[in-house]
Order: C-alpha cells, then sequence, then structure tokens
C-alpha cells in the first residue's frame, strides 16, 4: 500500500521495476483519484494496481486488505495538524509483519516532532545502507524503515 500517493509516482515505480505478484494499493484522497486512475492506465497496470480512498485518521475501508506486507510513504509529513491521523492510520494498518518505508524530506522542526510521533508507536530506523543514501541525505532527504513495536 502506498499512503499519500500523489500522482502515485513511487507505488507506480515499485509496481513497474519489482514486478510485483500482489495487488498494489495506491492511496490518497478522493480529489487525486482521477489522475492516480489515469497513471495507472498509462503504464500499463491496469489489474495489478488499485487505486482507493484512504482518509488519514479514519477507519480503514473495507476495499483495504486486512494484512499488508509493506506500507509506502514519501513525502507526507508536510502538514502538521494531519500527523496524529497518519500515526493512526499507520497504526491500523501495520501489522507484525509489515515493514513500514518512510521518506521525507526535512524542511523545518514539525518534521522532526512527526519522527517522534512514529518512535511512540513504531521502531523507526534509518535506512544507511542505500548506496544513493549520500546524494539525497545533501538534500535533506531520509528514509526510515518503521515495524511494530513487540
Amino acid at each position: 500500500i502506498e499512503l499519500g500517493a500523489g500522482s502515485g509516482l513511487t507505488g507506480l515505480a515499485v509496481a513497474k521495476a519489482c514486478g510485483i505478484t500482489e495487488q498494489l494499493y495506491i492511496t490518497d484522497q478522493e480529489a487525486m483519484l482521477p489522475l492516480i486512475r489515469e497513471n495507472i492506465q498509462l503504464n500499463g497496470l491496469d489489474g495489478k494496481v488499485v487505486s482507493e480512498v484512504l482518509e488519514w485518521g479514519t477507519p480503514l475501508p473495507d476495499t483495504l486488505p486486512s494484512s499488508v506486507d509493506i506500507i509506502l510513504a514519501a513525502d507526507c509529513v508536510y502538514f502538521e495538524p494531519s500527523f496524529p491521523l497518519l500515526i493512526q492510520t499507520l497504526v491500523a494498518l501495520v501489522g507484525s509483519r509489515t515493514m513500514v518505508y518512510f521518506c521525507f524530506k526535512r524542511r523545518r522542526r514539525a518534521d522532526a516532532r512527526f519522527m517522534k510521533l512514529a518512535q511512540k508507536a513504531f521502531v523507526v530506523r534509518e535506512v544507511e545502507d542505500d548506496p544513493d543514501r549520500e546524494a539525497y541525505h545533501k538534500e535533506n532527504i531520509f528514509l526510515y524503515k518503521m515495524t511494530r513495536k513487540q
């Protein structure tokens, strides 16, 4: 599942590059779904990638799977009032086997507050073995792995 997908770029790139065998769900607010659906079609991923509305902080829709292996979240930390809602949604989605890949550009102090909230609910580790880490780190972009606390 990709959260806060915008155009769906991250999820679509993963679907194309990784040869997914299970459906990948790309989620965002209702207003973004026409663009996401168009991009799914343009990339020939109908049937492999599904777009769904997911409003953070609300009950998960029945159309999403109840067990999730991987969650992708790229640049979802931009509006501070949504931080608790995003955490609430992550808590609802993350199971004992779920890995969250969370990437964002640190722009202001509020971004650090989000990471403190995340650390209360999850084990959070920065990805340090990515060969491209130095390049994006220079741009203040960080990639983390998150798992449920045991």
